[in-house]
């Protein structure tokens, strides 16, 4: 088998990445925190939250929400958000919540991330759920640029 000059030109083009004009890596703004909840003593730790953005059609305009739920003994706690004259890349007003709801929420609330378009641009933005505090949960939304 005989290799050619155009071959191996051909293979070095390739080695060298001179056909990954189509790859890009997402680029994000920086977190910006969108909603912040106090739960009771006992919240703290890894699995003791869950969050969730939804479409929520029922509010004046419709709009997104986020639901936080944690837990404290099996007591939980939830609490709703949605954003404000701010839009969404800015913080969401807190629309109040109930304790005593119980745990776990419901299987579609994640605990760690959740990809979603909330800007209509065509990219997927990030929410991310952390733990800022003991006890404290916290929502964060990065914007894909």
């Amino acid at each position: 088998m005989q290799t050619t000059r155009l071959q191996i030109a051909f293979a070095l083009a390739l080695a060298l990445g001179l056909h990954s004009q189509s790859a890009r890596a997402e680029q994000y703004d920086p977190p910006l925190n969108i909603g912040t909840i106090g739960c009771p003593a006992g919240s703290t730790g890894y699995g003791n939250a869950r969050f969730i953005v939804f479409p929520s059609w029922g509010s004046a305009p419709p709009n997104w929400r986020l639901t936080i739920w944690c837990s404290a003994a099996s007591a939980g706690r939830r609490t709703h958000f949605e954003p404000g004259g701010g839009g969404v890349f800015a913080p969401w007003p807190n629309l109040g919540g109930a304790f005593g709801v119980g745990w776990p929420p419901p299987p579609n609330y994640g605990n760690q991330f959740q990809l979603l378009d909330v800007d209509s641009d065509g990219d997927l933005d990030v929410f991310q759920l952390l733990e800022t505090a003991p006890n404290t949960w916290t929502v964060f939304l990065n914007r894909a640029l």
